[in-house]
C-alpha cells in the first residue's frame, strides 16, 4: 500500500476531518525530497503541521522554522541560553519556580544540535518520502480507536509520554522517533495559541513503520466493532428521571422476546454476560428465552446485538 492508498484508508475507516501529515527530520546529507517548497515566511513546527494537514507540503530549514525552542528541540539548532534557563516559563508564569523549569526541560526528549538540517511536512498522501512520523489531529473517539488498533494484536496497554509544554516538537516527533511508541499530545502554550486546532481536537503520532499494521488492525475493527458502537446500539431508549434513595435497588427488569421475530441465531445467548438469556428447542425450532431475569443488569448488549430487533427490556420500579 502505497502513502496515498494508506492515507485514504484511515481516513475512510475513522472518517477523519484532516489529512494525517507525514514528517521527516533531514539528517545533515540526505537530499531534499522532491515537491516540497520553504514557506514564504518563517512557521512553528506546530503552524507547519496545520498548513500540511490543508494540503501543502514544506521544506523547513532553521531558517524558516519560527519557534526557536520547537527548532532546537528537533536538533536543527544550539538551544539558547535562555531558553535552557528555564527562566522564560516564570516569565509566562507557567511553571512556580525555575526548579520545576529546569527540571521539566531537562526530562524532556530533544535531539542534539545539528543532528539534522530541515523537517520536511506534507500530507501523507502526497508525502513522496518515508516519514519518519506521521501526525493525525484528531478527536478522543478516533484516538480511542488507533489505541485499540494498537493494541489488537498484542493486548498491550498504552503508557504515553507528555507535559504539555512542548507538543509536536518534542512529544510527538522526538519522542515517537525516539522510543518507536505511538504518542498523544493535547498541545501546548504555543500551538494552542497559534494554530487553528480547536478545543475538541487532539494529536497523535504514530511511528510510520507501524502505519501498515495499525491500518489492518483498524480494518478488522471496522467490520462490526467501530460501527456498532458510533450506532450507540446499547444505548437504552429512555432515560428514566432519577429516584429517591429509599427507591434506590428496587429497580427491576423484564426482557421481552419476541417469539415470531427470533431466528434463533443465539447471538443474544453468546453475549449475554449475566447468562440471562439460554436458546431452548420448541418443537424442531429453537428461540431465545429468558430464563433468569432477575440477574439481567440492563447492559443492554442482547438489544444491541439481535439482528432481528426481538429482544426489548422493561425496566421498572419496584419487584418485578
Amino acid at each position: 500500500m502505497n502513502n496515498k492508498d494508506l492515507a485514504k484508508a484511515f481516513k475512510d475507516m475513522l472518517t477523519l476531518r484532516w489529512s494525517p501529515v507525514a514528517v521527516k527530520l533531514l539528517k545533515p546529507d540526505e537530499p531534499i525530497p522532491d515537491n516540497v517548497s520553504e514557506p514564504s515566511v518563517p512557521l512553528r513546527h506546530c503552524q507547519a503541521i496545520t498548513v500540511a494537514r490543508r494540503g501543502s507540503s514544506l521544506y523547513m530549514p532553521p531558517n524558516k522554522h519560527a519557534c526557536p525552542d520547537g527548532a532546537a528541540i528537533m536538533g536543527l539548532v544550539p538551544m539558547s541560553p535562555k531558553l535552557r534557563s528555564g527562566e522564560l516559563y516564570l516569565l509566562f508564569k507557567k511553571l512556580p519556580n525555575i526548579e520545576c523549569a529546569q527540571k521539566m526541560i531537562a526530562s524532556r526528549p530533544e535531539f542534539e544540535a545539528g543532528a539534522y538540517q530541515a523537517s520536511i511536512v506534507a500530507p501523507l498522501e502526497d508525502a513522496a518520502f518515508e516519514p519518519d512520523v506521521v501526525i493525525f489531529t484528531i478527536y478522543p473517539e478516533q484516538v480511542m480507536w488507533l489505541c485499540c488498533a494498537s493494541s489488537y494484536g498484542s493486548g498491550e496497554r498504552h503508557v504515553f509520554h507528555t507535559s504539555g509544554y512542548n507538543s509536536t516538537c518534542a512529544d510527538l516527533t522526538v519522542q515517537v522517533m525516539k522510543s518507536q511508541k505511538m504518542n498523544i499530545s493535547f498541545g501546548c502554550y504555543g500551538a494552542r495559541a497559534i494554530s487553528d486546532i480547536n478545543d475538541f481536537e487532539a494529536y497523535l503520532s504514530v511511528p510510520f513503520n507501524q502505519m501498515h499494521s495499525l491500518a489492518d488492525s483498524l480494518r478488522k475493527l471496522s467490520v462490526k466493532s467501530i460501527p456498532e458502537a458510533r450506532r450507540k446500539i446499547y444505548m437504552p431508549p429512555v432515560i428514566d428521571r432519577g429516584i429517591s434513595s429509599e427507591q434506590v435497588g428496587a429497580c427491576s427488569v423484564k426482557v421481552r422476546i419476541n417469539e415470531e421475530r427470533c431466528d434463533g441465531c443465539g447471538l443474544c445467548e453468546a453475549f449475554c454476560p449475566e447468562t440471562v438469556i439460554e436458546m431452548k428447542a420448541m418443537g424442531d425450532i429453537v428461540k431465545a428465552a429468558a430464563i433468569a431475569a432477575e440477574k439481567c443488569c440492563a447492559c443492554y448488549t442482547c438489544v444491541g446485538q439481535c439482528p432481528k430487533k426481538a429482544i426489548q427490556l422493561e425496566l421498572s420500579q419496584g419487584k418485578p
